[in-house]
């Protein structure tokens, strides 16, 4: 409403460079420390390895916010198509945001690792709610629409996230005494760096093909395409994120304890039914209220969205089903499964973006780019589960998954051909049939047993 499909595509682009150095600098986000926590029972071992990663965390994340602020104008060039100065200022000063993000990142890690949950939640909260109020300020007291001020905006939410985040890992359990936790030993480091380095390479992986892809749209159809994709792209994979991040922080934990085929399979298992059943709900509300949806978080301008919002939700079920299955590979690591697979699943992204945007440049063309290299990660996540795990079956999870997307393959297959919205009664009755395939899904989730 403030800056329009423009300055939400600037927006967009920003948070992507912001998460990109971020998870370049934490070897991954959350996910090393978390796991490497989750691992040591006794406070010695958990502070020496806290010690390490945050030697490592802050070397890596003052390298790259130099090398932002430095850079700035090839940077800009790059992923903005730009030499505007106010954009090469606004990335230059971004760098300060970056290294409030990294700090943030790691203490809210060691938050999740410790099960401080209380404090997890009040720091993640605490930072978007500044965002929101001074982009909402700006907007209601009609200031200009400028660079500078969501710059600062993005400081000043890192900067709350961070200090919070913070104050919460120093009421963690400290070492008694005199006694220092000193470090981590060189087996114990190398596996540390090895395993980081692989989470990395995964990470990466998405984080850079996502980064390319809105740099690839805005050079191909400017910022204003790049805002209305971003609107669609936010309503279904930046959500559906949100919850899996939510899963996470209880669900790898819990995963990486399991020690038996049964107890695995059943914490898979549970978190795949319950991940099912809530993404085909959400999706099936989205697509039927895409318009009211679209007006109420963004403004009439985007109602071009709903055409890529369609075809999103598909890719999202896959993705988030696929996530579930995938942390197997975190919990045992299985470094080279991970990264090899990310690789190739974010390589085919990048091609078949490509492609699109050379040939057939629409919302609905570079939706099912995104639909592709979604369902061949989770037949492959799929396999991989059932070959570390033999008592994983396939008709544990297929017949559920195809009968809560197939309706909605219909649907958007049907806007895509006619470019209109498919007749309401058609929506509905597929709507009815994710609906019972939701129910099936959480009915199953109760039977499981370990």
């Amino acid at each position: 409403m403030w800056m329009g499909p423009e300055g939400v595509g600037l927006f967009s682009q920003l948070r992507q460079v912001i998460q990109a150095a971020t998870v370049a600098a934490t070897f991954g986000g959350t996910t090393v420390v978390v796991q490497g926590l989750a691992e040591r029972g006794d406070e010695l071992a958990r502070q020496r390895f806290r010690t390490i990663a945050f030697r490592y965390t802050g070397i890596a994340g003052t390298a790259i916010a130099l090398v932002m602020a430095i850079a700035a104008q090839p940077i800009t060039l790059l992923l903005f198509s730009s030499t505007a100065p106010d954009i090469i200022a606004t990335v230059r000063w971004i760098a300060a945001a970056v290294l409030l993000s990294i700090g943030a990142t790691y203490a809210l890690a060691v938050l999740n690792g410790y099960r401080s949950y209380r404090d997890l939640a009040v720091a993640q909260i605490a930072g978007p709610a500044v965002l929101v109020i001074v982009l909402g300020g700006a907007w209601w007291w009609s200031q200009p629409a400028s660079h500078a001020l969501l710059t600062v905006s993005f400081i000043m939410c890192f900067g709350v996230t961070c200090l919070l985040a913070a104050y919460g890992v120093s009421r963690l359990p400290r070492l008694g005494g005199e006694s220092m936790p000193g470090t981590l030993s060189k087996a114990e480091s190398g596996a540390l760096i090895r395993f980081a380095i692989s989470t990395l390479a995964s990470a990466m992986a998405t984080t850079l093909t996502l980064l390319l892809v809105r740099s690839w749209v805005i050079e191909a159809k400017g910022l204003a395409f790049a805002g209305l994709f971003d609107a669609g792209w936010t309503l279904t994979f930046n959500y559906t994120t949100l919850l899996l991040t939510a899963c996470n922080a209880i669900y790898l934990p819990l995963l990486t304890a399991a020690r038996h085929p049964n107890e695995q399979k059943a914490c898979m298992l549970k978190t795949a039914y319950l991940v099912l059943g809530i993404s085909i709900l959400a999706c099936n509300a989205l697509v039927l209220f895409r318009e009211p949806l679209l007006d109420l978080f963004y403004s009439p301008q985007f109602q071009e969205s709903g055409r890529i919002l369609m075809i999103l939700v598909i890719a999202v079920i896959f993705r988030g089903v696929s996530w579930v299955y995938g942390t197997l590979m975190l919990a045992t690591r299985s470094s080279r499964a991970l990264v090899a697979s990310d690789l190739a699943a974010n390589l085919l992204l990048l091609a078949a973006t490509r492609y699109v945007l050379n040939n057939s440049p629409s919302l609905e063309a570079l939706g099912w780019a995104f639909v592709l290299p979604n369902f061949l990660y989770f037949v492959f996540v799929v396999e991989f589960a059932r070959m570390k795990n033999r008592l994983m079956c396939r008709r544990d999870i297929w017949p559920l998954l195809a009968g809560g997307t197939m309706p909605l393959i219909c649907l958007a297959l049907v806007s895509t051909r006619s470019r209109t919205a498919p007749p309401e009664p058609v929506a509905m009755i597929c709507a009815g049939i994710g609906l019972a395939v939701a129910i099936a899904a959480f009915i199953a989730r109760r039977r499981v047993v370990p």
